[in-house]
């Protein structure tokens, strides 16, 4: 990874902008020079400022001044997506034990996410591992999450599932995981989409009830997916939403309206790519089955 102030002056002159354009007012002429050339660091505040006048966001820069490449735990969470989506377990299994033993904080915490993704694939309660633990310590002493930590924070819930090691609840983690995601909310805009990752963040908790059989909790998520504003939704976000409220009456509400509209969301699905979408088919045919056997179990109960 290069210097910041190399990185600018790349940036600067790719832009054809000047030195005075892009420092006027920030720092003067002969500590821009010096910065440019890797000899001088500068403040966060005046960075950003140097970034506007570049027109060139933090992110952005981030991947400029990473020689073109996202951040490593970016592109191990993209690894493990893909083969996960895929329902390529065994080619997940072997980069697994890559990684495993690796001293990078960023790898043991990606180990830890592929881990849980494995397990709790078919099971409902999850053991902690080594690196499991790493993470969900780190995670629980958080006070506040960044973007990446949200997007990882879920995958530790099954950890939390009658698990007396953990020393937080299932409802502690659902609580924070709201304030958080108000946090990135502007206004009606959802400008980094973690509304996204809320409705991951429930479906999640949801399933979770479901596979423990706690239905009474498990209704409680009807109110809270409707109350997310689909209107500052991308079109994935909306499609996973209406899935997951059609899941809903596939248990607790009228079953047909709810396969109707799973078939529907396939139709748009197979207008889309591939790539990153809900496997709705596989989750469907689990939860499908699954409802089915909760509902003849209330008759049995009713009669």
């Amino acid at each position: 990874m290069e210097k910041v102030g190399v990185t600018i002056r790349k940036i600067r002159k790719i832009k054809g902008i000047s030195q005075k354009q892009a420092y006027s007012g920030i720092v003067s002429r002969s500590f821009a020079t010096r910065f440019e050339r890797g000899e001088n660091d500068i403040q966060s505040g005046k960075l950003f400022e140097i970034l506007n006048n570049l027109a060139v966001t933090p992110n952005e820069f981030q991947f400029i001044n990473n020689n073109y490449k996202r951040p490593l735990m970016d592109a191990l969470l993209a690894e493990i997506y893909e083969m996960y989506d895929n329902h390529s377990f065994s080619k997940l299994s072997h980069w697994i034990r890559k990684y495993k033993e690796s001293n990078s904080v960023e790898e043991k915490y990606a180990v830890a996410y592929a881990e849980i993704l494995m397990f709790t694939f078919d099971h409902s309660i999850m053991p902690v591992t080594n690196n499991t633990y790493v993470l969900l310590v780190h995670l629980l002493e958080e006070k506040t999450w960044t973007l990446q930590e949200i997007k990882i924070v879920k995958i530790i819930l099954p950890l939390v599932v009658k698990n007396t090691d953990v020393p937080v609840s299932i409802e502690d983690l659902l609580v924070k995981f709201e304030k958080n995601c108000w946090n990135y909310l502007i206004g009606n805009g959802d400008p980094f989409h973690v509304l996204n990752e809320l409705i991951s963040f429930y479906s999640i908790v949801f399933q979770i009830y479901l596979n423990i059989r706690s239905y009474k909790l498990a209704k409680e998520f009807k109110a809270k997916f409707l109350k997310i504003n689909e209107n500052q939704l991308d079109l994935e976000g909306k499609i996973t939403l209406k899935f997951w409220l059609a899941i809903y009456e596939l248990y607790f509400g009228d079953f047909e309206s709810g396969e109707k509209m799973i078939h529907q969301l396939e139709n748009i699905q197979r207008l889309l790519s591939d790539k990153g979408k809900l496997n709705i088919k596989t989750i469907f045919d689990i939860r499908r089955k699954d409802a089915i056997n909760y509902r003849k179990n209330i008759a049995m109960i009713d009669n």
